[in-house]
């Protein structure tokens, strides 16, 4: 598990798109890509529900096939992650969100499916 906080400012975004991708590339290359951009968007999110002076929680948990990237801030529930929602539907196999009075979670797992995930064309 790779853990770190982070503020909400817009330089956060970048941080962890490459801290993503840094990740991503030691344990599973193949999905460097797509993980640098979950990691934007779910950042972009949560910066958009946390005040100043809060931390944003990201973890990224390795399994053999795949990475869960979770993002986890201190706000509520956010009724605009339209956006959110659309940029990790294309990414990964599976994704989700919660809040409650402890903040908001959003979380997604990038798989690679080996053969089957190449371009054919």
């Amino acid at each position: 598990m790779y853990q770190q906080h982070l503020p909400p400012i817009p330089d956060s975004i970048d941080i962890v798109g490459v801290w993503a991708r840094g990740i991503a590339q030691a344990e599973r290359p193949d999905l460097a890509s797509d993980a640098e951009r979950v990691a934007r968007a779910l950042m972009a999110a949560a910066i958009r529900r946390t005040k100043r002076g809060q931390l944003i929680q990201t973890r990224i948990d390795v399994a053999h096939d795949s990475l869960c990237i979770e993002v986890h801030d201190p706000g509520g529930y956010d009724n605009i992650g339209g956006f959110e929602t659309a940029e990790l539907s294309s990414a990964t196999t599976s994704f989700g969100a919660s809040g409650d009075h402890n903040g908001h979670r959003t979380w997604a797992i990038l798989r690679w499916f080996g053969e089957a995930h190449h371009d054919l064309g």
